[in-house]
């Protein structure tokens, strides 16, 4: 199993050598990258849409010092994964099988923007324990959907392929542009880590972005279709803890989404976090790894 390879990022580009890919049951593959201690506490990784496995570099560092071996697959039609109609429902039949193939029998799980829904459908896994939400969107009748989402779904739902020409010019200008322009659409500025400069850290981004679409944006649009729909993940069902953080300035998830979904699941904590919507992954992505790991409980 390969792992990213330990250069700066601001060096660093994605290549089929920075993943390992899992063959499904159905003759799909699975890519997926792994991040932190590789000995440490197994934690899945749930990225957010547009996005890829990618991102979780932005949680390398905070994985190895709370001994969390971060799991970040791409969700099918995303990066190296196999393009397929997977739903939310769905996904957690992946993870299954991604688990079992590392010998993992106890993990948690964080879902980063659109990603928390994914992350929230592991739920019924036996394996899951643990969730933390990140900036998650929320189903529809959830919080307020800010402008950007309302257009981006009614798109999905109505014009997907004019939405798909969107993605794919953003992603032709993404090739061509300053690191930074992938960024604007996640945050109001580039943050730092305490591992990462802020160059460093729009590198990430821009590279998560034209992975997130590297066999175009036919998956994307799905997923977008999806996430404006009801979702197939009850609420109230969520019998596990979840961690919910939320920025407080965040432009892309509502911070009412935040609030309404710490409300309605079961075992929820909620921390809000004064920063936007890229800043609570860096900001909070720590305390996340925190709630979620083997020896903790939130």
């Amino acid at each position: 199993m390969r792992s990213p390879p330990q250069v700066p990022a601001a060096d660093w580009r994605p290549t089929d050598d920075d993943t390992a890919t899992l063959s499904l049951s159905d003759d799909r593959r699975l890519a997926y990258a792994t991040y932190g201690d590789p000995d440490g506490d197994p934690v899945l990784f749930c990225h957010g849409t547009p996005g890829s496995h990618v991102v979780a570099r932005l949680l390398d560092a905070p994985a190895r010092e709370h001994g969390v071996r971060l799991i970040a697959p791409d969700r099918p039609g995303i990066g190296g994964s196999t393009d397929a109609s997977v739903g939310i429902a769905d996904w957690p039949d992946d993870v299954a099988t991604l688990l079992s193939h590392l010998g993992v029998e106890s993990a948690g799980a964080v879902g980063f923007s659109g990603g928390g829904p994914f992350a929230l459908a592991c739920h019924r896994l036996p394996e899951i324990e643990r969730v933390a939400l990140l900036g998650s969107s929320g189903p529809p009748d959830v919080g307020s959907t800010g402008r950007v989402q309302q257009f981006v779904g009614t798109l999905s739902r109505h014009a997907p392929w004019a939405l798909g020409r969107l993605f794919r010019l953003q992603r032709w200008v993404a090739l061509r542009r300053d690191p930074s322009y992938a960024v604007e659409f996640v945050a109001d500025e580039t943050p730092e880590t305490d591992a990462l400069g802020a160059d460093e850290v729009a590198r990430v981004v821009r590279a998560d972005m034209l992975t997130a679409m590297a066999r175009g944006p036919s998956a994307v649009v799905r997923e977008q279709r999806l996430l404006s729909r009801p979702w197939p993940v009850d609420l109230a069902d969520v019998s596990v803890p979840v961690a919910v953080y939320q920025g407080r300035d965040d432009a892309n998830v509502s911070p009412s989404t935040g609030r309404a979904l710490a409300d309605r699941l079961p075992r929820a904590s909620l921390e809000l976090v004064d920063t936007d919507h890229l800043g609570t992954l860096t900001a909070a992505g720590d305390d996340a790894l925190a709630a979620v790991r083997r020896r903790t409980r939130v």
